[in-house]
């Protein structure tokens, strides 16, 4: 077993490299954001019952392939179940392997939208039988480093593996720098004048982009240990 043991580092290969071989491509990194509101807005909902509202997709089709992205907004003050749900199974194919960090969220925000729309439940479920968690390695400890702190949020891992790359620094944000914000930027943005909606909109898809590059960059550095001799 090859394992690296430096201070406070533990890396053990052989799991990271069997967690690995569990990656397919085409490969997807997907990301959901929610807001739940406590008076319902829409027909089927539960007081503060999670509705999503956007996610953000990269995805790299072959080995040494191009990365490529997508994504999906709602416009706010309408239902955005159906068109997200529609969306995401344009974007993702059939029986190709995505990935979430932390799956059980996404895979129950797409239970939920199978549920509520049973002629897109097929491929909602095939996206949802396909995913694989990027956490794993992490949660398991078998990469661990001390600027983790502790913990295996991908709020911790990112910089603690990255601590000197600008562009995976979520401070570097505006408006909107983590999930709580998000929720709460959508859920009174349609209370904006037009101007402000658009700068917001922008900044949403900023930190949602960014929560699945963080993502590719996590699914590499794995990658990167795993091939050291």
């Amino acid at each position: 077993m090859e394992t690296e043991l430096t201070g406070n580092t533990h890396i053990d290969k052989a799991p990271i490299r069997d967690f690995l071989s569990t990656i397919t491509y085409p490969l997807y990194f997907l990301d959901f954001e929610t807001f739940a509101p406590a008076i319902p807005p829409y027909d089927g909902l539960r007081p503060y019952e999670k509705l999503p509202f956007q996610y953000s997709l990269h995805y790299i089709e072959e080995p040494n392939g191009i990365l490529e992205h997508k994504e999906f907004l709602a416009k706010p003050g309408e239902d955005p179940r159906r068109e997200l749900a529609e969306h995401l199974c344009r974007d993702i194919p059939l029986d190709v392997c995505t990935t979430a960090y932390n799956m059980g969220f996404e895979k129950s925000v797409i239970v939920g939208l199978a549920k509520l729309f049973p002629d897109l439940g097929e491929h909602l479920m095939n996206i949802h039988a396909n995913i694989k968690d990027l956490m794993l390695p992490f949660s398991r400890k078998h990469y661990y480093v001390k600027e983790m702190q502790g913990s295996y949020s991908i709020k911790y891992v990112l910089p603690a593996l990255f601590p000197n790359d600008p562009s995976l620094n979520y401070g570097s944000l505006e408006d909107v720098h983590n999930g709580t914000e998000a929720s709460s930027a959508f859920a009174h943005m349609e209370m904006l004048p037009p101007q402000e909606q658009e700068k917001l909109r922008q900044n949403l898809l900023k930190y949602c982009r960014l929560d699945t590059l963080a993502m590719v960059k996590v699914w590499e550095k794995l990658r990167e240990v795993a091939d050291r001799e």
